[in-house]
């Protein structure tokens, strides 16, 4: 009777145990969560976002509008490299057309005055899209 008594007890603590390791493991991976980028955004990493040609469509969607919310007007980035970023955008494999024509109307009405040499880079960036 002891020795059933035994056994018994041994049984049970190895389930008790089997299901400890199983709640432990079950909540370290419900435990993972997202990581926040504290990361200052410059136009220079906005715009290796763009030029990144594995960089998704929504990292590209995020870039263009902290450009154009940040850096609209155009001043301390030279227009170059607008008329760049532009280009690179339009051959990029992970754009839409949506986000080609966000970007380029948020520019040209920030920037009336360089209108002309915004839709110029636009139609070579298209154009090299082929």
């Amino acid at each position: 009777m002891i020795t059933v008594n035994l056994i018994l007890t041994i049984v049970g603590l190895l389930f008790l145990l089997i299901a400890l390791v199983a709640i432990y493991v079950w909540s370290s991976k419900s435990k993972t969560s997202p990581s926040i980028s504290t990361e200052i955004e410059t136009f220079d990493s906005l715009s290796a976002v763009i030029r990144n040609k594995s960089s998704s469509n929504a990292a590209l969607s995020h870039a263009v509008e902290a450009i154009l919310h940040r850096f609209g007007t155009i001043g301390s980035p030279t227009l170059e490299s607008y008329k760049n970023l532009i280009e690179t955008l339009c051959v990029h494999p992970h754009t839409d057309s949506k986000l080609l024509l966000r970007f380029e109307k948020g520019l040209r009405q920030a920037n009336p005055a360089h209108s002309h040499e915004i839709e110029q880079a636009l139609a070579i960036g298209l154009a090299a899209r082929g």
